[in-house]
């Protein structure tokens, strides 16, 4: 009779997120104990270990030496403590105003590249002189819109330098070219 190994945490994720014979794959060719993923992975902890209990008599009176310095050099420790603290503030403030210098270009090059095509999809199904045509519309009420915004802004800023006193003549005494 086979043995039925006890179901651990990554094979109830695995069958409970994949496929069943996604997840039998996974488990037969990467989880299972004599799977190479596996072999490798012992052998590459077993080598560290290795490493480790190799070099811990070596570096073990070097590291006492350095914890004693400190210990007599306390407000040397805190010095570089908050300078190493700082550095990694730093670079992780770094990491992160680059991350969004990443996913802004990319969404910038999206939304240009959207509109790119489209423009193209709608000339391709207007034809070019209906889109011109709709074009040059379209700009006209576009500018009459910005002149009305404008007009609207100059009549604030003249209501705004009448109410503090400034006389609210557009010549250039107030530092505007007349219209």
């Amino acid at each position: 009779m086979p043995s039925v190994e006890p179901p651990t945490l990554a094979t109830h994720l695995l069958t409970a997120l994949l496929p069943p014979e996604l997840a039998d794959s996974i488990q037969k060719h990467i989880l299972h104990p004599r799977s190479p993923v596996q072999i490798i992975a012992r052998n590459v902890l077993d080598q560290a270990q290795n490493l480790l209990d190799t070099a811990a008599p070596l570096l073990e009176p070097l590291f006492d030496r350095v914890m004693i310095i400190l210990a007599e050099n306390q407000g040397l420790v805190g010095v570089i403590a908050s300078l190493v603290v700082l550095a990694t503030v730093v670079i992780i403030l770094n990491w992160i105003r680059r991350l969004l210098m990443w996913w802004t270009r990319l969404a910038m090059r999206v939304a240009t590249w959207a509109f790119l095509l489209a423009i193209a999809a709608w000339i391709w199904e207007r034809g070019v002189f209906e889109s011109a045509r709709d074009m040059a519309v379209m700009g006209g009420k576009i500018v009459g819109y910005l002149a009305v915004i404008k007009d609207v802004w100059l009549q604030e800023y003249d209501r705004y330098e009448a109410q503090q006193g400034m006389a609210g003549t557009r010549g250039t005494a107030s530092g505007r070219r007349s219209r």
